[in-house]
């Protein structure tokens, strides 16, 4: 008898990290906390929660800018002057 799932090896293709991703997701989870403590009964004040996305957004985008910087001077030190960096248009 054959069923539908069968066991297949699942293979991730490599990918650049995303510093930028992780500071957003580690501010996001920080403000979800403040909103559960905030939800059971904490001292969290609102104003404070409403200014902690805007500026995790900035946080957030600097860093981006700073990658995205870094990757560009790195790109061309090491001769590629059109910006891209060595995973990029391999196809493999």
């Amino acid at each position: 008898m054959k069923r539908g799932h069968e066991a297949r090896a699942v293979v991730m293709r490599r990918h650049r990290f995303e510093p930028a991703r992780l500071v957003l997701g580690l501010a996001l989870l920080g403000m979800a906390a403040l909103f559960l403590a905030r939800a059971a009964g904490g001292e969290v004040p609102l104003p404070l929660l409403a200014a902690l996305l805007p500026a995790a957004l900035l946080l957030t985008a600097g860093v981006a800018v700073s990658v995205f910087g870094v990757r560009r001077a790195r790109a061309r030190a090491s001769g590629r002057e059109d910006g891209s960096w060595a995973g990029e248009g391999s196809g493999s």
